[in-house]
């Protein structure tokens, strides 16, 4: 389970793959906003619907886009949602979605604090 005491995104290390720039960084946080809104939707409606497969396939792309911006605590769960849905169980996936949700919401206050890339 993630750890409220991690940070919500590893800077340092996101600017560190982006080779140091700011501008390219914010721009990848731009575009994973829109892209993890839409898949964040997406596996809450798979989630309601009991759809297995759907459940691992949003979770995959969280969980990738969130290492893309080195966000470890949505990693982590979105990672756990996607165990569940590859393994057809989702009797935990509801108090795994809480989880998710809870850091993908820290994650988001944090990013929506941050300047656009000044283009």
């Amino acid at each position: 389970m993630p750890d409220d005491q991690e940070p919500v995104l590893n800077k340092q290390a996101a600017l560190e793959l982006c080779d140091d720039d700011e501008d390219l960084f914010l721009e990848i946080v731009q575009a994973y906003l829109e892209d993890a809104m839409t898949h964040s939707k997406e596996l809450l409606y798979a989630l309601e619907a009991g759809d297995a497969h759907q459940v691992e396939e949003r979770a995959h792309a969280l969980k990738g886009a969130s290492s893309n911006i080195c966000a470890g605590p949505v990693r982590e769960a979105a990672l756990l949602l996607e165990r569940a849905g590859r393994n057809g169980d989702l009797a935990q996936a509801p108090q795994l979605y809480k989880v998710f949700k809870k850091e993908f919401n820290r994650l988001l206050e944090y990013l929506k604090s941050l300047p656009p890339p000044s283009s």
